[in-house]
């Protein structure tokens, strides 16, 4: 299975230049695993880095985040991390495509592994095209090498399972045997190499936009856009020392692992045991509210923030009444705000706890906000 538009890689590539360079702000997970980023060059990410964003294109892929919870929906009942519904995003933008091997349609199966896995695939009828038939077809491919790798080489690892997903289970196995069970330490081919750090990006782009915008230099998520423009405040320089290679602790014991979709004795409604990120040591919240008025806000305009709680955040205090500035980034009608401690420091909604923007309605003196402060395990 390919990337198949260099559009893609190049989003992708640009996004990785912001990991680097968020290494001090904030922790990066995969599924659950902790990837650190140490101070050495990633020289295998150097290709991607290089390469320009084709301005608009992240946004027409957030227009169908409908899809992504369809996906979420699946994954779920397939007791499979929440982080591979970025997967689809890598293999096609969402898109119904069909790759010069074969590969088609969102997830990019190939026809005997579509068929392998329950899809009717003739002449007549590619259910690969279907999105809710392949998306379930896709949740057992993922799941069916997560076991098989766990039962023949002994070690628990989404990385590789993803790594399998673009490989070939038995390619996959074969660079076990030959070279350990650390993905991110694998001699692979250039297209597999990337293939995970790729989903990552994506990953931390849709979750945590407000962390990168700055590093662009302007609002990726804005269509209109043409060409990079300087933001207000002063954009981040690449500085190619400052790279580093990535490893990531993999399990070898027997925990958690998705349900055997192969048991026809399966019953896709039982109870699914949920994951847990055991890499946050704690959580609290702060409440606070916006000081000021921004009916003439812009991408990268300074907004401050009245704490009605004390903030201890990375050993720092700050008492309630002080107040603290975030730089806002519009994307569709909510404004999302980088206070400048990346995961450690964000802002929720109050209902649903999510980290999803502010309405531009709601962006106003004394409008009230709550405040997530994360301590992430060493």
């Amino acid at each position: 299975m390919q990337l198949k538009t260099s559009i893609y890689r190049s989003a992708i590539g640009c996004c990785f230049i912001l990991l680097s360079l968020q290494v001090s702000a904030h922790d990066i997970y995969f599924c659950g695993e902790r990837i650190p980023l140490n101070e050495r060059v990633a020289k295998k990410l150097m290709d991607i880095i290089k390469k320009q964003i084709n301005y608009g294109t992240v946004n027409i892929i957030k227009k169908r985040e409908s899809d992504l919870k369809v996906i979420e929906m699946y994954l779920e009942k397939t007791g499979l991390p929440d982080d591979f519904k970025y997967l689809a995003i890598v293999e096609s933008g969402f898109k119904n495509v069909v790759s010069s091997a074969g590969a088609a349609g969102y997830w990019q199966l190939m026809p005997a592994t579509a068929r392998q896995y329950g899809l009717i695939v003739n002449e007549l009828i590619d259910e690969r095209n279907d999105f809710h038939r392949s998306t379930h077809a896709a949740c057992k491919v993922l799941a069916g090498y997560y076991l098989e790798i766990q039962k023949k080489h002994r070690v628990s690892s989404w990385a590789l399972t993803a790594a399998a997903y673009n490989f070939g289970s038995g390619n996959m196995g074969q660079a076990i045997k030959n070279q350990g069970k650390n993905y991110f330490e694998m001699d692979l081919n250039k297209e597999t190499a990337e293939y995970v750090y790729k989903i990552i990006a994506v990953k931390e782009l849709f979750e945590y936009p407000e962390l990168y915008m700055k590093d662009f230099g302007y609002n990726l998520f804005n269509t209109k856009i043409t060409s990079p423009q300087k933001s207000k405040t002063d954009a981040i320089k690449t500085d190619n020392s400052d790279f580093g290679t990535m490893s990531v602790k993999v399990s070898t014991d027997d925990g958690y692992h998705p349900a055997d979709l192969s048991d026809k004795n399966y019953n896709s409604k039982k109870t699914v045991k949920p994951q847990v990120n055991s890499n946050v040591k704690s959580e609290k919240y702060v409440f606070a509210h916006i000081t000021g008025n921004y009916d003439n806000f812009t991408d990268s305009s300074e907004i401050n923030i009245t704490l009605e709680d004390p903030l201890l955040i990375n050993n720092s205090f700050t008492n309630a009444g002080n107040i603290i500035k975030g730089i806002g980034w519009k994307i569709d009608d909510k404004i999302f705000i980088d206070l400048g401690y990346g995961k450690k420091l964000i802002i929720i909604d109050y209902d649903n706890k999510k980290h999803d923007g502010i309405l531009q309605s709601g962006l106003k003196d004394k409008a009230r906000i709550c405040l997530k402060v994360t301590e992430f395990r060493s």
